[in-house]
Order: C-alpha cells, then structure tokens, then sequence
C-alpha cells in the first residue's frame, strides 16, 4: 500500500513518524528516510533508538541558495537514499519526497521502484504531485489557522 500525506497544514511528518512508531512496536522492520531535511528534527533521534534505520539529506539549505554542483551532490544523496531503503523494510517513509520530485532533485524512475518493491510507503510532501496522486490512502493536511501567520517561529519540540 501506498500513502501520500500532503499540504501546507501541520502533522505530515508527524503522521508518518507516528506510523513508524506504530510499525516497530510491531516488530517491523522500518526505514524513515528525509528528504531535503538534515535530520535534525525531534523524531529522528528517537525513532534511531527504537530501531528505525534513518537516512537524510546531509547539509540542507534552500536550492536557490545552492550551487550547481551542490544541488548534485544533494541529488545523488537522495538517490542514495532511495536506493537504499528498496529491500528487506516493511515499512518505509519517505519524508519530503514529493517536494523532491517536483524539484526534481530524484530520479523518477528509482522512486517507481520503491513504490512498488512490496513494502508499505508513507510519502510526504507540501503538494499534489501527479506521481502520488493515485496512492491507496491520500491525505491533504491544511491549516485554517497557524502561529507562523502571527510572526511566531516554529518551537523546538513542538513544531520541529
């Protein structure tokens, strides 16, 4: 089964770290891979300890901030990743990929491969992307009020 949790609301990665979590507690074997994210971000720490294998993008900033030859590096790192977590998981996250996809820093066809290599995958993203749209469980997440709108940054612990 595949699953696309998509949106410019809250609770994508929240929801597939939660889903994770629900997996391990069940002897799964998991993979949460990041893309354009450094693996910072709370979840990841803890889901290392439960026994998730964890992959992220490495050094992350804003692509128009990045070189060519940087945006490259950050591509074959997701590649990477993608390749990587292809065999032998129940369950793997795919954390941003949709907003890979459509910045096209994957290859489309390594992504058609992990999406049917047998395993359950969770994909986030903030948009529609066509290539997920026909998954067996599409949830869009938006926001009808945000503190961001009210000049309040994201919380260590609680947004991030």
């Amino acid at each position: 089964m595949i699953h696309y949790c998509y949106g410019k609301g809250k609770g994508k990665t929240s929801a597939a770290a939660g889903a994770c979590l629900r997996a391990l507690g069940h002897g799964m074997r998991c993979a949460y891979a990041q893309f354009h994210k450094n693996g910072s971000s709370g979840e990841v720490s803890q889901l290392k300890k439960l026994g998730a294998d964890v992959y992220d993008a490495g050094e992350v900033r804003f692509m128009r901030d990045m070189s060519d030859e940087e945006i490259s590096r950050m591509t074959d790192r997701h590649n990477d990743e993608l390749r990587s977590v292809m065999h032998g998981y129940d369950l793997i996250v795919l954390d941003e990929l949709g907003d890979a996809v459509r910045l096209g820093t994957v290859d489309i066809s390594l992504v058609r491969e992990v999406l049917s290599c047998g395993a359950e995958v969770i994909v986030t993203g903030h948009d529609a992307v066509p290539l997920f749209m026909d998954a067996d469980y599409i949830t869009r997440f938006e926001d009808e009020a945000h503190p961001y709108r009210k000049g309040i940054k994201a919380r260590k612990g609680i947004e991030y």
